[in-house]
């Protein structure tokens, strides 16, 4: 039951009826949330069919610059108690996300649809992600929606660059 309460918790920041000021601090709701968001991100990158290793590389180097870039970025703003608050939006609502990537990603594999149908949801995807923790991060950070878009593509960009790094160090 309180799970289900924080769920909705999630779903309501992501659709703009809630910011992060409105979960308990916890540490132990961000843990959980982290675990969550890490193994469903795992279980989703194993659906798009990547080996073990680049799965598990991709998700903890999304975590780990997901949590520097906010902590960074909080600090410099003077913002950094609300670091446990904000992590645990970020992550509540990215596993929501996941949620639909994994649901989507099975849906496209058990009927055949075309991978086109992946890369419109992959398109609409990161434009849900961009204005939905673009506003977390500008509650947040007491600035504006163009900020925390800017933050979150950043983010994601950042991300994106580090993960294709290590793999051609790999090679």
């Amino acid at each position: 039951m309180v799970i289900l309460r924080f769920l909705q918790s999630f779903l309501d920041i992501a659709l703009w009826r809630k910011g992060p000021q409105d979960l308990p601090a916890s540490t132990l709701l961000a843990t959980l949330a982290l675990i969550a968001y890490m193994a469903t991100g795992f279980v989703r990158m194993r659906l798009f069919a990547l080996d073990q290793s680049t799965a598990l590389l991709f998700i903890c180097v999304d975590v780990l610059m997901l949590g520097g870039w906010l902590w960074a970025v909080l600090a410099f703003f003077g913002r950094r108690q609300r670091f446990v608050q904000t992590i645990t939006a970020t992550l509540g609502v990215g596993l929501l996300v996941l949620l639909l990537d994994v649901t989507l990603r099975s849906a496209q594999l058990a009927l055949g649809w075309s991978d086109q149908v992946t890369m419109n949801w992959l398109m609409a995807r990161f434009l849900i992600t961009a204005l939905v923790l673009g506003r977390i991060f500008m509650l947040a950070l007491d600035r504006g929606l163009i900020t925390g878009i800017a933050l979150t593509v950043a983010i994601i960009y950042s991300t994106q660059a580090v993960v294709q790094f290590m793999l051609d160090l790999r090679g």
